[in-house]
């Protein structure tokens, strides 16, 4: 009898010792609930990401950059990748490797290619309606010349730039005239020591019943004679000019329909990918491209006699690069410092035209590392 009643206290210690099974289960379900809970949390005031996607000024200010909040855009010293999904984190969730392309504002200043520039004949401005050969109002002519190069600038490659040289008519101009030792004369575009000219020496040269020259020709002519009668060359005058027709250039982009003026703030797409941490959600994260996209156009391909003709690599063999990959990768680097502001340790992404007995398209990784171009094949 002393026997059993030991054996039933003995099992009894032992169930309350023992795991409790319904404890284990309801330590799991509070886990869920928490893990559901925080889930919760971190997708209460996201949208499922849509397939496409545009920022909106809202979306800029949710930045953690001043400058992308300020203007509303990325540029080459705010990249992207730096501060874009940190945009999409507060806004979008997906499911893992889900991704959506995205259209943001990227600023970069046209690269005018003065050289290669398309110039307008004095036909093309009548047929654009002019009554002379220039426009008057800049707005006119970048909107014409658009038009102009619809009809009959044609090209198959979405993303080709083209510069377009127009003259523009313009009165009461303050000009810069710099005379220089020997009294030849340069018109400058700008001069911070530029000398104002008076009115008593516009009286002295003939001109003071309307205190400016009637074209910057008469300006270069009578400021070269004033400067050696009071013996002040060299020397550089502001002056006021009447008429003047100046040359303007402009650039267009091809969007594989029309052609655009390229403005210094583009929308530029680029697909982004989510990556999604099953075991925390909230370590889920967009992430992009580091590198900076590029299409080089006819300003880089005019830096090299090699590429310069026909604005492509010939990658055959008989002339520079051919079949020689790393100087390819020197060339395009120094199209890259040259035209576009490059910088050590960054990413590049290049779209360059070739021709291999065809013409073609294609791409390349490239960065500069202790200054040198290296393709990137990580």
């Amino acid at each position: 009898m002393k026997k059993i009643l030991y054996l039933a206290l003995f099992a009894t210690a032992l169930m309350f010792n023992a795991c409790d099974p319904m404890q284990d289960i309801n330590d799991e379900l509070d886990t869920t609930f928490a893990k559901e809970d925080e889930k919760a949390v971190f997708l209460k005031d996201k949208e499922v990401a849509p397939a496409a996607y545009t920022l909106t000024d809202a979306d800029y200010a949710l930045s953690s950059n001043e400058s992308v909040k300020k203007y509303k855009n990325f540029s080459a010293s705010v990249l992207p990748k730096d501060f874009l999904p940190e945009i999409l984190n507060k806004k979008f969730s997906a499911e893992n490797a889900q991704s959506m392309m995205v259209t943001y504002n990227f600023y970069a200043a046209p690269v005018i290619d003065y050289a290669g520039a398309r110039i307008t004949s004095d036909d093309e401005y009548l047929q654009m309606g002019q009554k002379y050969a220039n426009f008057s109002d800049d707005a006119i002519a970048q909107s014409l010349l658009a038009k102009l190069f619809d009809r009959e600038v044609y090209v198959s490659e979405a993303g080709t730039e083209k510069t377009a040289q127009y003259l523009k008519y313009q009165t009461n101009m303050v000009r810069y005239v710099k005379v220089n030792a020997d009294f030849t004369t340069e018109v400058l575009s700008s001069a911070a020591n530029a000398v104002v000219v008076t009115d008593a020496q516009y009286e002295a040269m003939g001109k003071g019943k309307y205190k400016n020259f009637d074209d910057i020709a008469q300006a270069q002519t009578l400021l070269a004679d004033l400067a050696k009668t009071e013996a002040t060359a060299p020397i550089t005058y502001s002056c006021k000019v009447y008429k003047n027709y100046i040359d303007k250039y402009v650039v267009y982009l091809y969007n594989g329909t029309n052609w655009l003026l390229k403005q210094s703030v583009m929308p530029v797409s680029e697909e982004l990918n989510y990556s999604l941490n099953e075991d925390d959600i909230t370590q889920s994260y967009w992430w992009a491209d580091p590198a900076i996209k590029i299409t080089l156009g006819p300003a880089d391909y005019a830096l090299y006699p090699e590429t310069s003709k026909y604005s492509n690599f010939d990658v055959r063999g008989s002339i520079v690069p051919g079949t020689d990959r790393n100087k390819l990768v020197e060339m395009i680097g120094g199209m890259l410092d040259a035209n576009h502001n490059a910088v050590e340790n960054q990413q590049y992404l290049v779209k360059y035209a070739y021709y291999d007995g065809s013409n073609g398209v294609a791409t390349i990784r490239v960065i500069k590392q202790a200054g040198v171009w290296k393709e990137y094949t990580n």
